[in-house]
């Protein structure tokens, strides 16, 4: 590879380290499209953390993707990217892949992408050249208490937050100088999530590796990043100091993505998109919550529901015990808990894609037999998966999407569904312009907003939300959660709601249970249990909670 000498010396702060990194111009462009990427520069120091935090498709995920060499070959890309005292230029795709391994590595915001679903753990290991012990330490320091177990699971065996656990091990394999983590925390509880950023710090203060953190969590760059840079519609809006810029964020916008945050005193009120608080826009309030009755009964509930899988030596793993929960009509009720404690595998029975071992499920009382239940009756409950790359057709355009499940249930008028579809995503968040794209084309949040508007567009009874807003910027997620507590308080939905987002859990949920090991631990009233936790590990869920040293309005929090 011919790299010219070059030296980059940083210029924020007091740091005047030579860069590792540097990126210069970059800008990219896919077909006939306007560039997608406007100039975009910024330097990277030996031993750094850096967050890039933006709505999505703001180009955070491009511009990793860029530097990597990992676009497709239809993306016009030009600028220069300086590493370790050389560059390159951008478009040289297959010479910055050189890089990758040793050089430069990257976790992907879609582990079920980044893993092959044939390969068991430990294979996908020895593709990277890993194997032995080694391979189980890594998966320890990637917060996997249970490695041996792990290396002979296959990706569809695994929970969303093991399967990423086993791809931030596999980008550490070869110990890279260089790691762009592109939301690798997304589907991590906080307890995780905690860990993971205490190894990454320290991965970078002992080892050097400089590390690029693309998040839209504004709490996990205060935790864990030095510096911070602001993207929007692919230009850099702000950059500086990770304090300095949370606690006086000079740019309108970056005012209004800290002031979307759900908070504590907030809870169940309106919460205020980007758009708003940059606009300056008055708006309403959302209707006053309704009022629960316990006397009509629950809508669902779960009855000593058990679960177990069978393990490769052929014993079985239980991965549900005993579970008894119930929602009533209009109750927004919560469940939280570490990766892997069995909170989607519950959800699921209620929609067959798990049968119960024992135990099982009923709705408005008719216990849930799907072998038997009529199609028509499946637009009363929807499921809103975690993992919407895989919930997606990759062929058809967004607005079909919507539109099939209108088609197969005969909802509306035939000539109106195509209306229909585009009205139910423009309430999910996604713009106009992108009705017309299929999922390879959107962001992560953007294919979540899909499932979102097709889930809410049969009007359904009971709505199962699986980490449905754990892949979308924090603009993006106040107008889903302002849409749920509306509907809620208009019609007669009912939400059961999966989180390992803890601010998401308080502002939404009226009761919340707290699930660990295949068990319900503790549940209550959501703020009595914030307030006064009776489990400690209930207790440890809430301390490792990433904390924001600013209030909505970018001012420091009074000590």
């Amino acid at each position: 590879m011919n790299l010219q000498q070059s030296v980059f010396e940083h210029s924020a702060g007091c740091m005047t380290s030579k860069a590792l990194l540097s990126v210069q111009g970059l800008r990219v462009g896919f077909g006939s499209s306007d560039n997608v990427l406007h100039g975009i520069d910024f330097d990277l120091l030996q031993g750094e953390i850096l967050g890039i935090v933006g709505e999505s498709g703001s180009g955070k995920s491009v511009t990793c993707r860029a530097v990597m060499g990992l676009l497709p070959k239809t993306a016009h890309i030009q600028g220069i990217v300086g590493f370790n005292g050389g560059q390159l230029p951008a478009s040289q795709s297959d010479e910055l892949a050189r890089l990758r391994g040793q050089d430069m590595a990257m976790i992907f915001q879609d582990p079920m992408s980044a893993l092959d679903p044939l390969m068991s753990v430990r294979r996908q290991f020895a593709l990277r050249g890993i194997d032995g012990s080694g391979t189980e330490e890594l998966l320890l320091r990637s917060g996997l208490s249970d490695p041996g177990q792990i290396l002979d699971s296959y990706p569809h065996r695994m929970s969303g937050g093991q399967c990423q656990r086993v791809a931030i091990a596999c980008a550490l394999a070869r110990r890279p100088k260089v790691l762009f983590a592109d939301e690798p925390t997304t589907a991590l509880d906080v307890t995780v999530q905690a860990s993971l950023l205490r190894e990454l710090r320290k991965l970078a203060r002992e080892s050097g590796m400089s590390i690029v953190l693309v998040t839209h969590d504004i709490g996990v760059v205060a935790e864990v990043c030095d510096r911070m840079l602001v993207m929007h519609q692919g230009r850099l809006i702000e950059r500086g100091n990770v304090q300095d810029v949370l606690r006086a964020p000079q740019a309108t916008y970056t005012r209004g993505l800290l002031g979307a945050i759900p908070r504590t005193e907030g809870k169940g009120k309106r919460l205020i998109t980007v758009n708003e608080s940059g606009q300056g826009m008055s708006t309403a309030p959302l209707p006053p919550p309704p009022v629960i009755d316990t006397a009509a009964g629950p809508v669902l509930s779960f009855h000593a529901v058990n679960v177990t899988y069978p393990r490769p030596d052929g014993t079985r793993f239980a991965a549900v015990k005993d579970v008894s929960l119930e929602v009533y009509p209009r109750e927004i009720v919560g469940i939280v808990g570490e990766s892997g404690s069995g909170k989607s595998t519950l959800a699921k029975t209620a929609v067959g894609l798990v049968p119960p071992s024992k135990g099982y499920v009923d709705l408005d009382g008719r216990k849930l037999d799907w072998q038997r239940r009529p199609r028509r009756d499946r637009r009363f409950i929807q499921y809103i998966f975690q993992d919407p790359r895989g919930a997606l057709d990759p062929l058809r355009r967004a607005v079909d999407q919507v539109r099939e499940v209108l088609d197969l249930h005969a909802i509306g008028d035939r000539c109106a569904r195509t209306a229909l579809a585009r009205q139910e995503l423009l309430r999910a968040g996604l713009e106009e312009d992108l009705h017309e794209r299929r999922p390879a084309r959107l962001s992560g949040g953007q294919r979540q907003r899909v499932t979102i508007a097709r889930a809410l567009a049969l009007k359904p009874r009971v709505l199962i939300c699986d980490e449905s807003v754990s892949a979308l910027d924090v603009s993006v997620q106040a107008r889903i959660l302002n849409t749920l507590l509306r509907l809620r308080a208009e019609s007669d939905l009912t939400i059961l709601f999966i989180s390992h987002d803890l601010s998401v859990i308080h502002h939404l949920c009226d009761r919340v249970a707290v699930m660990r090991q295949g068990q319900i631990l503790e549940q209550g009233e959501t703020t009595a249990v914030w307030k006064a936790p009776r489990q400690s590990y209930t207790r440890n869920l809430l301390a490792a909670l990433p904390q924001l040293p600013v209030d909505a309005h970018g001012e420091k929090v009074p000590a």
